[in-house]
């Protein structure tokens, strides 16, 4: 399978496969019935890796986006007129507000190593924790957090006392407020288009990934029929190949037949 590789705005490198039509529908399902639990655990089985924080999961989707699926956003503005935004833009504007965060959470013996969360969907308090948490030392003896199963992580967080609990949610706050309150899209009152931020840290990305992936299921059918009957005559080959690709190959069909009617109209003509 075709994949290609991408920097990261954490400076890590990974390679990208291609976003195939089988895969492409059962997104666009979980964003129907907005099952954002669902939609994360597929992405993670597609694309991201436990290691990679929230800020790249956030950048990987959005290139996943843009490449195979398509590279705008549209709205609707004032007098039902389009408006398109570059998904490329927005790859820049995370690009360039990227801030590689990590503190030492100290309370009497008690050190917290901390950090941008590697994940990108929170179902409880207890996720963000363990997510944000990177090792927990006391006196001498320090545990690699990230490597424990959940049991442990639980078993461990249980032992921990609330002070270090409200250090902890004081660093997250701080996350919150000053690092991840992101501007996507600017307000354009011409055209009655509201400004776009995401927190990243109140599930924010998740929600922002699934408007860009969301789209109509019947004109995702629709544009299946068409590719069968006018490109491929029923070859059965539309799952393995990318949104964008049917789109082109569709274009390619449409300018042909709209050279051939050329020809013919000139030759009546003639």
């Amino acid at each position: 399978m075709f994949n290609i590789e991408l920097d990261l705005p954490s400076g890590k490198r990974v390679r990208i496969p291609e976003l195939d039509n089988k895969s492409h529908l059962a997104i666009i399902k979980f964003c129907e019935n907005k099952d954002y639990c669902g939609l994360n655990k597929l992405f993670e089985r597609l694309y991201l890796t436990p290691d990679l924080n929230i800020f790249d999961r956030f950048y990987v989707l959005m290139y996943v986006r843009r490449l195979f699926v398509g590279s705008d956003i549209t709205f609707i503005g004032k007098d039902d007129m389009e408006i398109s935004y570059s998904i490329s833009d927005m790859l820049v504007r995370l690009e360039d507000n990227y801030i590689d965060v990590h503190k030492e959470l100290v309370y009497g013996d008690i050190t917290l190593k901390v950090g941008i969360p590697v994940g990108s969907y929170f179902d409880s308090l207890d996720d963000l924790y363990n997510f944000t948490i990177k090792s927990v030392r006391f006196k001498d003896t320090e545990v690699d957090f990230t490597q424990l199963s959940n049991k442990d992580k639980r078993l461990l967080l249980d032992r921990l006392p609330s002070s270090v609990f409200l250090l902890l949610q004081s660093y997250i706050t701080e996350l919150s407020n000053t690092l991840f309150d992101l501007t996507l899209i600017e307000e354009n009152k011409a055209f009655d288009i509201a400004e776009v931020k995401v927190n990243i840290l109140g599930n924010g990305v998740i929600h922002f990934i699934s408007s860009l992936f969301a789209y109509d299921l019947f004109s995702f059918y629709e544009t299946l029929y068409y590719y069968n009957n006018l490109v491929s005559g029923g070859s059965g080959d539309f799952f393995d190949l990318t949104f964008n690709e049917v789109q082109l190959l569709l274009k390619i069909h449409e300018e042909r037949i709209k050279r051939e009617n050329d020809e013919i109209n000139k030759s009546n003509n003639s």
